[in-house]
């Protein structure tokens, strides 16, 4: 009787030991195991920190070159300084004149951009001699995105729009061309407030960080 009471009592406390043990276990230092982590991307008062966005580099005036000299693959060869010259706002005829809103319903009641960009050859020989070189400005409105979009057919020749595209034959170091594009901005999109010049931007920040000019049209 005595030998059993005392395997009942050893029973008992190890029951007991056991149950502590796992309470320990499930406790570290006080802190409950599996409680949600803080965030690193919250501040110490808990609260989501702001993405950081980049700024705008400063704006060039219209007809100031940008700096350096870019060489652009469609050209396949030569390094060209690059200036925005002027941007011409058109009208809603002329979209309906050029047939594009044939082309795209969606542009009905878009607004024209005529866009004018001159390239002067600095060094090198471009063996692509009618390149389009507009194909790398880009309309943004405020936060960098796209406010205007340039057509499949994006020669621009209406009347009051982008004059005929004149054919070369080669290139000389010193030449300067101007070419123009349309561009058409969707009813109700974003105001523009930049044009923007780069061959490898890919992002909004990409392009606010890069060469742009300030948004002024004429008409």
């Amino acid at each position: 009787m005595h030998r059993r009471s005392n395997k009942v009592l050893y029973g008992m406390l190890t029951t007991a030991l056991g149950i502590a043990l796992t309470a320990c276990g499930g406790n570290e230092g006080g802190k409950e195991v599996g409680a949600p982590q803080e965030s690193a991307a919250k501040s110490g008062s808990g609260e989501a920190s702001p993405v950081v966005k980049a700024e705008w580099s400063p704006a060039l005036a219209m007809g100031q070159s940008a700096p350096g000299l870019y060489e652009p693959q469609n050209s396949g060869g030569g390094k060209f300084q690059v200036a925005a010259t002027k941007i011409v706002k058109g009208t809603q005829k002329q979209l309906k004149d050029g047939h594009y809103i044939d082309a795209d319903r969606n542009l009905e009641g878009g607004t024209p951009y005529f866009v004018y960009v001159t390239y002067t050859l600095k060094e090198g020989k471009p063996s692509v001699v009618n390149s389009d070189l507009n194909a790398h400005a880009v309309i943004l409105d405020e936060n960098g995105e796209k406010a205007a979009d340039r057509p499949v057919v994006h020669t621009g020749y209406v009347e009051g729009g982008c004059p005929a595209g004149e054919i070369y034959m080669g290139w000389d170091v010193g030449e300067k061309r101007t070419r123009c594009s349309i561009y058409i901005a969707k009813a109700g999109a974003t105001q523009p407030a930049r044009l923007a010049w780069s061959m490898d931007a890919t992002t909004a920040d990409d392009y606010k960080k890069g060469v742009s000019w300030g948004w002024t049209t004429t008409q």
